[in-house]
């Protein structure tokens, strides 16, 4: 494995936090305080990497790349003693046989986080990864300044006070799924469909009794789901064999399926 800061530009990290939390006085960094942001803040970068890397080839050839985000760390070089923050660097370790492909990775995965910070922190909506890691951060906290930089070259630069972050709506939105079926849920317990996503992450969706027992006579086919997500989670609304046609919509059956069917409902709505 080849590391990011020994084969090709070196992306530094610089964060700095400022307010009443416990420690900062002393100069000393809380893990209590700062544990879980830092956490949510390595989840966040990862995830616009993955966004990134799956937009960048075409969905058959990503499984092979779905663990490429994993790789992104971003490791304590030092703890600034004037305030409350860290140095760091962003190291990337990706098997040889990738390059050059994704060796930018690390310093657009890290703009574009410093971006969604400084939009989320202004009251926009743009990353609700980064939005979680706002609003984890300390409510004492009024001040914060980011830099990134490259071999110790300022490139870019955020300068936060307090935070305004957008109290957005839970609506409902479907997700397509698609992967294998490696576990169901019966009654008396909870019905549900366990799907192992072609990312290599696990997804449970709620279903209804007939689903699970459509999903054990299909456990030995790759599935593709349509699921409704809200913040009580995911459930199913239908479930087929990947292999199966997509449905097509056009004005053939936008009229069959909308208007004719939903006809006399359509009347009464518009009187």
């Amino acid at each position: 494995m080849a590391d990011q800061t020994k084969t090709g530009t070196a992306t530094q990290l610089r964060i700095r936090w400022d307010g009443d939390v416990p420690g900062i006085a002393e100069h000393r960094l809380s893990l209590a305080s700062f544990g879980q942001p830092l956490a949510l803040l390595l989840a966040a970068l990862r995830r616009i990497a993955t966004q990134m890397v799956s937009t960048a080839v075409e969905r058959p050839k990503f499984g092979r790349f779905a663990d490429i985000a994993r790789m992104l760390d971003i490791e304590v070089v030092s703890i600034e003693g004037g305030s409350a923050g860290i140095d760091g660097v962003v190291t990337f370790a990706y098997p040889p046989d990738m390059l050059p492909l994704f060796m930018d990775v690390p310093q657009r995965a890290v703009w574009q986080l410093l971006d969604s910070i400084e939009a989320e922190s202004s009251g926009g909506i743009r990353d609700s990864a980064v939005r979680g890691y706002l609003q984890s951060l300390p409510r004492e906290i009024h001040r914060q300044f980011y830099e990134m930089h490259e071999n110790g070259v300022v490139k870019r630069t955020v300068d936060i006070g307090d935070l305004k972050i957008s109290e957005t709506l839970d609506l409902a939105y479907l997700r397509t799924l698609e992967g294998d079926i490696i576990g169901v849920g019966f009654d008396p317990g909870k019905n549900e469909v366990r799907i192992k996503l072609e990312s290599g992450n696990t997804s449970s969706l709620g279903s209804s009794s007939e689903t699970v027992n459509q999903a054990l006579n299909m456990r030995h086919t790759k599935v593709r789901t349509l699921a409704v997500h809200t913040s009580k989670g995911t459930r199913v609304i239908t479930l087929k064999r990947a292999s199966d046609p997509r449905f097509r919509f056009d004005s053939k059956s936008a009229s069959e399926y909308i208007f004719k069917r939903w006809d006399n409902v359509l009347r009464q709505l518009a009187k």
